[in-house]
């Protein structure tokens, strides 16, 4: 049981900005539990944008424009803008049109290049478009997205870091991926994904199951498409395909809904 409250405080530690300043174990277990617990942490993160918008319809009654931006910022300070790091690096080493080896080299150079800048810009811009657009329409289940987006964006991190190979000899990720149970993190994505569909066929009804897998369909081609350009998986990759995610799940929820 304790190896799983650690696991629980590393996903916190490594993929959130929540203050935990403690050293903690890092072991097989800890680090499975760390890697099970991600959509977890997501719906958590969910629940904080939820509070946002319960204060605001009491409180403030904020314009859906400025609403929107409020929930991205939200977002970003809640993961570290970690994840949108790895966005800026996988940019700036894509559009670098170099062969694989200098695009890893550059994914690991700290710098912002002018791609990575441009690409912020737009990812952004297209969160909080599509964001306004569905507050905008008024649709009742908008709050039920803010946590599926969020809990559905890790598990695909999840599918991504289980079946892609490394594409670094070392790094963060090669590190974790060197230490986990692969069986215990399958298992917890098949237990998550029969919860969702179960719970979410009487709340959105085929809603959901569409995104779901819109999701699992976007996974594959980031896998192929990681696999041509950077040779298999890093952490940056990982990051950038959390908020490509998120970006690419809120443009299905305006879609279907």
């Amino acid at each position: 049981m304790k190896h799983h409250l650690i696991g629980l405080l590393l996903s916190f530690q490594f993929f959130s900005s929540f203050p935990i300043r403690k050293q903690l174990t890092m072991n097989e277990k800890t680090i499975s539990a760390m890697f099970y617990f991600l959509p977890l942490l997501g719906v958590l993160m969910g629940t904080s944008l939820s509070i946002i918008i319960i204060l605001n319809d009491a409180f403030f009654q904020f314009s859906p424009l400025l609403l929107a931006i409020i929930l991205v910022v939200a977002g970003i300070i809640m993961t570290g803008g970690l994840h949108l790091d790895g966005w800026i690096d996988m940019s700036d080493a894509y559009f670098s049109y170099q062969d694989q080896k200098r695009r890893l080299a550059i994914l690991d150079d700290s710098r912002v290049g002018a791609f990575g800048a441009i690409s912020l810009f737009v990812l952004i811009l297209l969160k909080v478009g599509f964001i306004y657009e569905i507050i905008y329409q008024g649709n009742s289940i908008f709050m039920l997205f803010l946590f599926v987006i969020p809990f559905l964006s890790r598990i695909a991190l999840l599918l991504f870091f289980l079946t892609t190979p490394n594409g670094k000899e070392e790094g963060l990720a090669v590190y974790f991926k060197s230490k986990v149970n692969v069986k215990k993190i399958w298992i917890a994505l098949i237990f998550y994904t029969v919860l969702f569909c179960t719970l979410t066929f009487y709340l959105f009804n085929n809603v959901a199951f569409l995104i779901f897998i819109s999701m699992v369909l976007f996974v594959f081609i980031y896998r192929k498409w990681t696999m041509k350009n950077f040779g298999g998986m890093t952490g940056d990759l990982l990051g950038a395909l959390c908020e490509g995610m998120e970006v690419f799940l809120w443009g299905m929820v305006l879609l279907f809904i």
